[in-house]
């Protein structure tokens, strides 16, 4: 079998470019735009996962509470307002650990020792996961609660950042 290939010529390639120029200035935008870099550098980036790793986040009900009551405040109608929440249960831990079973006739012995790395900035407890609270419920006492438009909406934020439901969050007017 004899493969009979030409090269386009000229005018075909032309024409060609004409007719599919939108695609192919769009195929060119997408391959700058995969090389442009993000800004994030490596050294960045690695101090962020040492970070999350060892578990330097922090979290505070008393912060997110007033970042709560700051955003409440700026929804229309709403006016000053303050946020109580209440946990099921708070921040947990868990952190690596290796255990050492030891076996003697009937008795069987456990020893459980954590983990921990030693790096250049000293020691540091190694941390597998770490579980955020769960709320219970939230009461927002705010200027406009007695309007039912104010309270659908301060009802829906509330409920889009903490994950409780509509029917675990309490809007009352206050002063």
């Amino acid at each position: 079998m004899k493969w009979n290939w030409k090269l386009p010529s000229r005018a075909q390639w032309q024409s060609w470019l004409v007719k599919y120029k939108l695609v192919l200035l769009l195929v060119l935008a997408g391959v700058v735009l995969l090389a442009w870099p993000t800004g994030e550098r490596e050294q960045d980036r690695d101090t962020q996962e040492a970070s999350s790793v060892t578990g330097e986040e922090s979290f505070s009900v008393e912060e997110l509470e007033e970042r709560l009551s700051q955003a409440i405040s700026r929804i229309q109608g709403a006016g000053q307002c303050t946020v109580l929440l209440s946990l099921d249960q708070g921040v947990e831990r868990v952190l690596a650990s290796d255990s050492v079973e030891e076996r003697t006739g009937d008795e069987t012995t456990r020893e459980q020792t954590t983990v921990v790395y030693s790096g250049e900035d000293g020691e540091e407890v190694m941390l597998v996961t770490q579980y955020y609270p769960s709320f219970r419920g939230a009461l927002v006492v705010c200027a406009g609660g007695e309007d039912p438009q104010v309270r659908l909406a301060v009802t829906q934020a509330v409920s889009s950042l903490t994950g409780l439901g509509s029917d675990r969050i309490t809007v009352c007017a206050g002063e």
